[in-house]
C-alpha cells in the first residue's frame, strides 16, 4: 500500500503508521533479495565469516611443482544456516601424473573461525586407478563422496552429515561394479537392491550437486568479495 504525503497529513499519529509500513516493506525487501539471490540480504564481506575466509584462502593459495595450488573458489550452503561455506579448489599442475585429480577442501565458519570440514578427490587419477565424486544437498548438511578403483573395481559410497563445527561420517557401503548381486551397507551384506535403496533413503542423489558442477570464481576475485 502506498500513501501520497499531502502537507499537514504528517501527526503524531499518522507518522507511526508511516513507521511501521516502512518497516514492513523493508523487510519485505529484504526477504525479496534473499529469495531471488540465494544470500541473505545482510551478508557482507564485513561479516566475520568472510573476514576469517579472506585470511585462510592467502594460506590455501600457495603453489608448488605438483599443484597450482588452491586457485578456484566457491562459497555455497551446504547446512541450514545463514553462513555460507567456502570449498576451495587444488587444481594439478601438468608435471602431476594425476592431473585428473581435483582436490576440494571445504570449510566453514564455527566457533569464531574458519574450520575445515574435509578433504575430497573428484576426477580420474589415472589410467586404471582412482575415479570419484563428492555431492552436497543444499541447506541439508549432507555430503556424499563416491569412488571406485577402475583395476579392481572396488569403491566405497560414503555419506556425512555437517554438525558442530564438522562432518560425521553417518553411513558407509562398499561395492563391486564388477558384482552385480551384492553389496556392503554398514557392514551388512545385501542384494545391490537393497543397497541402493538404503543409499537413495540416507542421501537423495536427485537434489544434490556436484563439487565438479559448483561454479568458482578465481582468487582474486573471491579475495575481492570477501574483502
Amino acid at each position: 500500500m502506498w500513501y501520497i504525503l499531502y502537507p499537514g497529513y504528517i501527526t503524531g499519529k499518522n507518522m507511526k503508521t508511516i513507521t511501521k509500513i516502512s518497516l514492513v516493506m523493508f523487510l519485505a525487501a529484504a526477504l525479496l533479495i534473499q529469495t531471488f539471490t540465494g544470500v541473505p540480504a545482510y551478508a557482507s564481506a564485513k561479516d566475520p565469516a568472510y573476514k576469517a575466509y579472506y585470511s585462510l584462502i592467502k594460506e590455501l593459495h600457495q603453489s608448488d611443482e605438483y599443484s597450482n595450488g588452491y586457485d578456484r573458489f566457491a562459497l555455497i550452503y551446504v547446512d541450514n544456516d545463514d553462513i555460507p561455506e567456502l570449498l576451495a579448489v587444488d587444481t594439478p599442475s601438468d608435471e602431476y601424473d594425476n592431473n585428473g585429480l581435483y582436490i576440494y577442501e571445504l570449510y566453514t565458519y564455527y566457533d569464531g573461525k574458519a574450520v575445515m570440514l574435509g578433504a575430497y578427490q573428484s576426477g580420474v587419477a589415472s589410467a586404471g586407478g582412482y575415479r570419484g565424486d563428492t555431492k552436497y544437498i543444499k541447506k541439508s548438511g549432507k555430503l556424499l563422496e563416491t569412488y571406485h578403483y577402475a583395476a579392481n573395481g572396488e569403491g566405497e559410497d560414503i555419506v556425512y552429515k555437517m554438525q558442530d563445527g564438522q562432518m560425521i561420517e553417518t553411513n558407509r557401503g562398499a561395492f563391486n561394479i564388477a558384482d552385480e548381486d551384492t553389496a556392503v551397507w554398514n557392514g551388512k551384506t545385501m542384494s545391490v537392491t537393497d543397497y541402493s535403496k538404503k543409499l537413495g533413503k540416507a542421501f537423495k542423489e536427485k537434489k544434490a550437486k556436484s563439487f565438479e558442477a559448483v561454479k568458482t570464481t578465481t582468487y582474486k576475485k573471491m579475495r575481492k568479495k570477501l574483502k
